[in-house]
């Protein structure tokens, strides 16, 4: 009988992650639940999977202000500033959905989204920097989360070249 679990070091386990957000295994919704927003679908979904007390909190925080989309565009920046100040090794158990509920609330307001973007990138340097550089599952989490918010974004960015003005 062969071994079940074999031992990888870290930079195996780094050349093992795929990242493939075009062919990803997970459906993506071409439109969020009838009168919803992606932004409360995805919260309503890692509120099922997710059982992390800061992201309990996070959850019951927010979910009045994510009610439909002209709720989420007038409370954007409060629902953007909590999401980034919860991306930390500390909850660990809530990296994950943070990140997937930022790709979601890129998905809600893609044209005011753009500007978010320096936040975001200094946010996950912060992550990084505090240790998620030595865990080889939140650092896939962060690729799919990025290439997520790129592909939602990628019409955005386009336009008029404003990739470049982001990245100034």
């Amino acid at each position: 009988m062969g071994r079940r679990f074999v031992f990888k070091t870290f930079s195996q386990r780094i050349e093992e992650i795929e990242i493939d957000v075009y062919s990803s295994l997970n459906k993506i919704k071409s439109v969020p639940s009838e009168g919803s927003t992606f932004l409360r679908d995805c919260l309503i979904e890692f509120r099922e999977l997710n059982t992390a007390e800061d992201f309990i909190s996070f959850y019951e925080e927010m979910m009045p202000f994510v009610q439909t989309l002209p709720l989420v565009i007038l409370h954007k920046e409060t629902i953007f500033s909590q999401l980034i100040s919860r991306l930390q090794m500390k909850a660990r158990l809530s990296v994950e959905a943070i990140l997937r509920l930022i790709a979601a609330l890129c998905r809600d307001l893609p044209d005011d989204f753009v500007s978010f973007l320096p936040r975001i990138v200094d946010s996950l340097v912060s992550l990084l920097k505090s240790g998620a550089d030595r865990e080889p599952d939140i650092i896939e989490q962060i690729f799919v989360a990025w290439s997520y918010i790129l592909m939602y974004l990628q019409k955005s960015l386009l336009e008029n070249n404003r990739l470049v003005d982001v990245l100034k």
